[in-house]
């Protein structure tokens, strides 16, 4: 038990020497700063995730709403459909737009384009679906669907802070390693100069 837990004290030690949080005085300032700014990023990150959480209830009320005014209506067709292309993989005769006429949810009658099934004749009707405001929309999303979007547009947000801070923390480091590497250099050099002017004497 006891060697098991001398284990893990020196793991954690490790740990934290390997992280800089030792308070040991021969460190650096380039460890200092390299410490202070994977600090920040981590902290950055999670902070991102209330913005996140914004965003994802942002996205999920918006396509709720236009879910909840969405509407269906029989539209008649005021022209022959032309010919589409091939057939779907279910064999069903793909959509092309045709004019047709709709009544909106206040009664009002429209023309406009519509999608209908290739070769479809004038007068027939065809679902379409109708925002709020009365013009053709594409259907509505699922209540899964709309969950969905709403856990991707958080997930995006903290993806995408995730990469900028590691990003800009990647960035400081080559910089301060580019420094450390200079200062490792001109230290070797005052070390050879000490030596040659010693053997000279």
């Amino acid at each position: 038990m006891k060697a098991a837990i001398r284990s893990v004290v020196c793991s954690v030690r490790s740990r934290v020497r390997r992280h800089r949080l030792d308070g040991n005085p021969l460190r650096r300032r380039a460890d200092r700063l390299e410490t202070s700014g994977g600090v920040v990023a981590v902290l950055l990150v999670l902070v991102s995730l209330w913005p996140a959480v914004l965003a994802g209830r942002h996205s999920y009320e918006t396509n709720a709403r236009e879910a909840s005014t969405s509407r269906q209506v029989e539209a008649t067709l005021l022209e022959d459909a032309p010919t589409g292309g091939r057939l779907g993989w279910d064999g069903a005769a793909p959509e092309v737009s045709v004019k047709a006429r709709w009544t909106t949810r206040t009664g009002e009658a429209r023309t406009g384009l519509v999608p209908a099934p290739a070769l479809t004749r004038a007068g027939a009707t065809v679902p379409v679906w109708l925002d709020g405001g009365g013009a053709p929309a594409s259907p509505p999303l699922s209540g899964t669907q709309i969950r969905i979007r709403a856990v991707t547009t958080s997930g995006l947000v903290v993806l995408v802070t995730a990469l900028l801070c590691a990003g800009a923390f990647a960035a400081l480091r080559w910089v301060l390693d580019r420094r450390r590497l200079a200062a490792w250099d001109a230290a070797w050099n005052l070390y050879n100069q000490h030596w040659q002017r010693r053997r000279e004497v």
